[in-house]
């Protein structure tokens, strides 16, 4: 008999209870298995889609942003300080600037982000007077290399580059940047004997100039230009001037011409007139290039709405002709009356007025006119001085005189007497003014008791082109030129003398 003690008959039970446990549902027993946590439910990422109304746009104008999104939970748009907003939705926005802007739309939930970038392209703004499309454009280094410095353009034969003060910057592309517009000089001995300092004697070729964010230029001409056969202009291209001639929004060109700037057997001839030429805005973003009309010795233009009838008009110096300046009234399209010689005081006629900028002022748009003062060296009979007039009742009348501000140079003694560009800032007048040989160029500074101050100078060991000024968004005042390169950084080089000259105001 055997004998099963307390202890025994507990290991038995906890043996028999694990041989159960380890039977049921084994070999299709059908028991019940080990419970298990099923895995948690994975949020979907999100998705975002989202148009602009256009890809481009004027200032001002209105753009609609729309969006739309699946599993978030809100969006914002950083570029446009926009948080919190719903994930489906409208915006609108008005560009109050010109450029290339980027928006990006991003949303987010339980399961993640996603973004969406729309693009905008706003060309720059062009203003009623040539005037403020040079100094309201906010370009600090209004200036170009040389042809060699150039990519992709190959200088044709006799192109001795471009022409240092046929230079000017605007959105010719349309594409929310600055470009640039500039003339060659041409030399080619068409008049041998004539010509021993090898002044430009053929057309100058017209050039449209774009520059990359690494600072790399590139001619973008063809581009740009309808025909390339209508590239070829004046023989001395002088002074170029941007506003927008034909009433479509976008940038027009007048290039001011002069006919050869040298004597021919001693003399000066019919041959120092040239047409004047005009590069007009089409329907296509391209360029056609026209004769403005008329043959003058036109060194300077200036371009605005003289009359205010909303077309810009250009006024134009010729001193060789019937040698006083001169209106073109605009007709809104691109074409120009015949040259009005009847609006500007009789003692402008057979004096030597070369230089003219129309200045907007308080409202009031003023013409600055400018030839050689007395003492300046220019024959006593030819002496005009810069005088400040506006039009009035179907003239102009003259309301400042400051040629008694031009002070001699003691540094040199020199009198300066030409300004070739003048800007007006603060009540202050600046002035770019040359000796008579064109030797020395300086920045003058005349404040509102008409007190002036040399701010800079440059005396070179010969004649230059004197260039035009700009101001620039930190407070300068520089010269805007064409060939500023590798070789204008030298000393002593004859570059380095005009495309270094500015000065804080």
């Amino acid at each position: 008999m055997f004998q099963i003690s307390l202890a025994s008959i507990s290991r038995l039970l906890v043996v028999a209870t694990t041989v159960a446990m380890l039977g049921c549902g084994g070999g299709g027993g059908g028991g019940v298995g080990v419970p298990t946590t099923p895995p948690a439910a994975v949020a979907s990422a999100p998705t975002v889609a989202a148009t602009i109304s256009t890809a481009k746009a004027s200032v001002n104008s209105t753009v609609t942003v729309a969006w739309s999104s699946t599993d978030a939970t809100g969006c914002s748009i950083p570029e446009l300080s926009k948080s919190s907003l719903e994930p489906k939705g409208v915006l609108t926005l008005t560009p109050e600037v010109g450029g290339q802007f980027a928006y990006t739309v991003q949303c987010s939930g339980a399961g993640g982000s996603a973004n969406k970038t729309l693009s905008l392209v706003v060309p720059m703004p062009v203003y009623k007077t040539s005037y403020e499309n040079k100094n309201m454009i906010l370009l600090d280094n209004p200036k170009i290399p040389p042809m060699a410095e150039i990519v992709n353009l190959t200088p044709e034969a006799g192109e001795l580059g471009f022409s240092p003060r046929s230079v000017a910057f605007a959105d010719f592309a349309q594409e929310g940047g600055l470009t640039a517009v500039t003339v060659s000089q041409v030399y080619k001995n068409v008049y041998q004997g004539s010509n021993a300092e090898r002044w430009p004697d053929s057309p100058g070729k017209v050039y449209f100039l774009r520059k990359d964010a690494t600072g790399n230029w590139s001619d973008i001409s063809d581009l740009l230009i309808k025909a390339s056969a209508s590239r070829y202009t004046c023989v001395s291209p002088g002074f170029v001037e941007v506003a927008d001639l034909n009433n479509d929004g976008k940038p027009d060109v007048l290039i001011g011409c002069t006919g050869i700037d040298f004597m021919l057997d001693g003399v000066w001839t019919d041959d120092q007139l040239s047409d004047q030429y005009v590069l007009l805005s089409q329907s296509d973003g391209m360029y056609a290039v026209s004769k403005l009309g008329i043959k003058v010795y036109g060194h300077q233009t200036a371009l605005g709405d003289i009359d205010g009838d909303g077309n810009v008009d250009v006024i134009a110096t010729d001193t060789a002709g019937q040698q006083k300046p001169f209106v073109m009234w605009g007709n809104g399209d691109g074409t120009f009356s015949l040259p009005d010689y009847t609006r500007f005081p009789a003692d402008v006629s057979n004096v030597s007025i070369y230089s003219l900028r129309v200045i907007p002022i308080g409202g009031e748009i003023n013409v600055v006119l400018s030839g050689y003062p007395l003492g300046s060296g220019v024959d006593p009979g030819y002496a005009y001085g810069t005088k400040v007039l506006q039009y009035k009742n179907g003239s102009f009348r003259y309301t400042q005189d400051l040629t008694s501000t031009i002070p001699t140079v003691s540094a040199s003694g020199l009198k300066y007497g030409l300004p070739l560009d003048v800007i007006h800032e603060g009540g202050n007048w600046y002035a770019l003014r040359v000796s008579i040989d064109y030797s020395s160029s300086a920045i003058i500074r005349t404040d509102i008791a008409g007190v002036s101050k040399i701010l800079v100078e440059r005396v070179m060991s010969k004649g230059g082109p004197g260039g035009s000024i700009k101001l620039t968004s930190d407070g300068k005042v520089v010269n805007q030129m064409a060939n500023c390169g590798s070789r204008s950084s030298t000393p002593t080089d004859w570059f380095y003398y005009e495309c270094t000259l500015g000065v804080a105001k």
